[in-house]
């Protein structure tokens, strides 16, 4: 069996190497990127995805991952599958079907009162050849407890076996293998600023490395659509402020206090995402700067946004809470003076969750459009959203994505006016991924040479005579 080792997004991992294994079948690499952790209570919630490479060939239909805090840690006899009393205390269970093409199991076979962590997981699998494979799992939360500030190193086990039974047979484990916050550590906060306002962050980027060394940083305004009740970084946050190289070190901690930051009429609920590169990190971290600002209007509108396609305008907007919302009246002008109602957009009425809507004109002005939504209640009152313009010169730039995420591990855009030469691909690190192009019309095909993982890429557009337009494209 190879060394373990693990690698981490906002973390480094401490290296362990097992202190028992079992080799009857290969199971090696595995690796654990911690995500994100956020406090929740007295407990902290911890998002992480594992990957690890099985040999399929040597048995591993049924694979399982088990995480504990260190104090709660089993001594586990895998000579038979461990069961609820075996386990103890343990944080999360995985189970997945490894016979065949991959899948997550919503149930723990060898002791039905597990139940294993199962809702909003992905899992992709990469074809090594030789019948090995390369299985990632990304999107894992759980809680741990204790405050986020003192999250301990958490220990795991990962074990397969050939059968699906209530007593299977042990064919190969991994165990013990460590995951522990490092630094750098990023926090901050919204501050509100009542009643008037304006809101502004706070940001704390500290390291306890003696040795001063690079980092950069973006800050991202959320787009405010929740994945199970939960803002997540996603390809529709906004990037509005970049940093330039800077140095990082125990001396020289990165520090901003009551920045202001841009945000646009009614959409001042919205969180702030922090993501943190540099050559000697592992991948970026990334961080969130929550918003707990209260609003009272009727519709929180988190985004209203507009984008020029080839012979259109599409305009959308997202609500995080709607509570008795009528209708939306979009409205246009061609000199942000008078404006004319274009259409009407239902609304959901009374609603907690995130809601999407979109509209689109299919005949936009020559030169500038300007946009707004008339948010209307079921009595009538109403509320003016932002103003947004719109450029439909005849040689605008368009450069719009076509479906995200990518489906096919193809990215689809339009690109009007522009030379597609101008165009890249980066991960969130910085690295250049190398590509193939094809055209038809105004919609380019981008594929990605070599195999390339899971997660958010910037797809970056350098306009001729201004700066450079970026779009999050999220790979599956």
């Amino acid at each position: 069996m190879k060394t373990l080792y693990l690698w981490a997004c906002i973390v480094l991992v401490a290296i362990h190497v097992p202190s028992k294994s079992l080799a009857q079948c290969a199971l090696v690499e595995p690796a654990i990127e911690l995500n994100s952790v956020s406090p929740s209570g007295d407990n902290c919630n911890v998002n992480v995805n594992l990957s690890f490479t099985i040999d399929k060939n040597n048995g591993n239909k049924f694979t399982y991952v088990h995480l504990w805090k260190p104090a709660d840690y089993p001594d586990i006899d895998y000579k038979k599958a461990p069961k609820a009393a075996d386990l103890g205390d343990v944080l999360a269970t995985l189970a997945i079907d490894t016979d065949g093409a991959v899948s997550l199991l919503s149930t723990y076979s060898a002791d039905g009162t597990v139940i294993p962590l199962f809702t909003g997981l992905t899992i992709l699998e990469e074809d090594l050849g030789g019948g090995k494979s390369r299985i990632t799992i990304d999107n894992i939360q759980f809680p741990v407890p204790g405050a986020c500030e003192d999250l301990p190193i958490l220990k795991g086990d990962v074990w397969s076996s050939q059968a699906s039974s209530a007593n299977p047979p042990v064919h190969c484990y991994s165990e013990g293998f460590n995951l522990q916050i490092n630094d750098p550590v990023i926090t901050g906060k919204i501050n509100c600023n009542e009643p008037e306002g304006p809101r502004t962050y706070d940001l704390n980027i500290i390291s306890t490395n003696p040795t001063a060394f690079q980092v950069s940083y973006t800050l991202y305004l959320d787009d405010g659509v929740l994945t199970n009740g939960l803002t997540t970084f996603g390809a529709g946050d906004l990037p509005f402020y970049t940093s330039g190289p800077t140095n990082l070190s125990s001396s020289q901690p990165i520090q901003s206090k009551d920045e202001a930051y841009p945000y646009a009429f009614l959409e001042d609920k919205r969180t702030i995402w922090v993501v943190l590169t540099g050559p000697s990190l592992p991948n970026a971290i990334i961080a969130e700067l929550q918003n707990g600002c209260t609003i009272t209007l009727p519709v929180t509108l988190a985004r209203f946004n507009g984008t020029l396609l080839d012979n259109a305008v599409s305009l959308s907007w997202t609500t995080t809470e709607e509570s008795g919302s009528s209708h939306f009246n979009v409205e246009r002008s061609a000199d942000a003076k008078e404006f004319v109602q274009l259409g009407r957009v239902e609304a959901k009425g009374n609603s907690s969750a995130t809601q999407q809507y979109k509209f689109l004109d299919s005949k936009p002005l020559n030169g500038t459009n300007y946009y707004r939504l008339k948010m209307v209640d079921a009595d009538g009152k109403f509320e003016f959203s932002r103003m947004i313009s719109i450029d439909n010169g005849a040689s605008s730039v368009a450069f719009e994505l076509l479906g995200n995420p990518a489906s096919g591990r193809e990215i689809k855009f339009l690109l009007k006016n522009e030379n597609a030469a101008n165009v890249s691909l980066f991960d969130l690190s910085g690295k250049a991924i190398r590509f193939s192009l094809s055209k038809t019309g105004n919609e380019f095909t981008l594929k990605p040479k070599g195999n390339i993982s899971s997660g958010l890429y910037i797809l970056s557009l350098q306009r001729s005579n201004a700066g450079a337009i970026t779009k999050k494209v999220l790979m599956p």
